[in-house]
């Protein structure tokens, strides 16, 4: 890498330890473990710290400060540390054999790249997940599905990448800083990734490099839809303005409908599944919507119905 330094955050949460076999993987993938930093969101208040190798570092929050708190956490260690690469990993990261090669070998081929991040599959199948993602005119995002022919250097550009696997260089974090906190989870990843765009770097996808991925909204419905409402209406008037704001709030009001449509034919008996599902829904994108317009930030109220895994905010 050109005497580039490597350093991994791995954001770690609760004490089930699932961060483990991906701290295994990276050693195995000769990162030496005084470039690994565990940082710990706990699930429960006065929770012991995170289990770790002799030798890496462990950074234990006060509480569960999300997404965007732990990983800053996780950044300003690298950084003080002197690290030039900055890795970020959510501990349910999987990435397969030869992808940590392949992605530090597409940074020192694209330099024009701040920001690169693998391909993604659904964990246990080979269907692809996302090449990154775009932002539509209207400001709502989506993931790119289908491998883009037009991998030059194998890499291919696109406007956001998914938070569970982001390598960023030193240079573009202190250009344009870390998370935003304010949205805690959700976002925060295309955030950065317009704002490294806007300073003139790139943002991409190295297509050789290929991580498993298990979607975790379905765990959390209730605090998933709040927090895609929320933070998905300020990240549209971010991007694309007040016709942002506007698009979402009719979608956010539409999707609405049809999910407490959904709760009532469940309710009635005329569909099947547990009616709570879309209700929770329901009711994280409505309060999603009026905490954003009485700027309202950080975690989700606890109080939401469906918070699933989220804990200890």
């Amino acid at each position: 890498m050109d005497g580039e330094k490597l350093g991994v955050a791995v954001l770690a949460y609760g004490r089930e330890g699932q961060h483990l076999p991906l701290v295994e993987a990276l050693l195995a993938e000769c990162v030496p473990i005084s470039s690994l930093t565990v940082v710990h969101n706990p699930a429960e208040p006065g929770e012991p710290p995170a289990a770790a190798p002799a030798g890496c570092e462990v950074i234990r929050c006060e509480r569960n400060l999300g997404y965007a708190g732990g990983m800053n956490r996780g950044i300003e260690a690298l950084l003080e540390r002197g690290f030039d690469l900055i890795l970020l990993l959510t501990h349910d990261a999987r990435l397969r054999s030869g992808a940590l090669a392949a992605l530090l070998e597409a940074t020192r081929r694209r330099r024009d790249f701040g920001v690169l991040g693998p391909a993604l599959v659904l964990a246990g199948e080979e269907t692809p997940f996302s090449f990154g993602g775009i932002t539509r005119r209207s400001g709502t995002n989506a993931h790119i599905r289908a491998r883009p022919d037009d991998a030059e250097g194998g890499v291919i550009s696109c406007d956001w990448i998914d938070g569970g696997a982001m390598l960023v260089r030193r240079d573009v974090l202190e250009g344009t800083g870390g998370f935003d906190e304010r949205f805690w989870g959700y976002f925060e990843e295309a955030d950065l990734c317009l704002r490294v765009r806007r300073s003139g770097a790139r943002v991409g996808v190295a297509v050789d490099a290929v991580m498993d991925q298990a979607p975790g909204g379905s765990r959390r419905p209730g605090a998933w839809s709040y927090l895609l409402t929320r933070n998905g209406t300020e990240y549209a008037r971010r991007a694309v303005g007040v016709r942002g704001v506007l698009g979402m709030t009719l979608r956010t009001t539409w999707n609405m409908g049809y999910e407490l449509m959904r709760a009532g034919l469940r309710w009635i008996g005329l569909r099947h599944g547990d009616p709570g599902e879309p209700w929770a829904i329901a009711v994280g994108a409505g309060r999603g919507l009026i905490d954003y317009f009485r700027g309202r930030w950080g975690p989700p109220p606890s109080d939401l119905p469906g918070m699933g895994d989220v804990q200890n905010v």
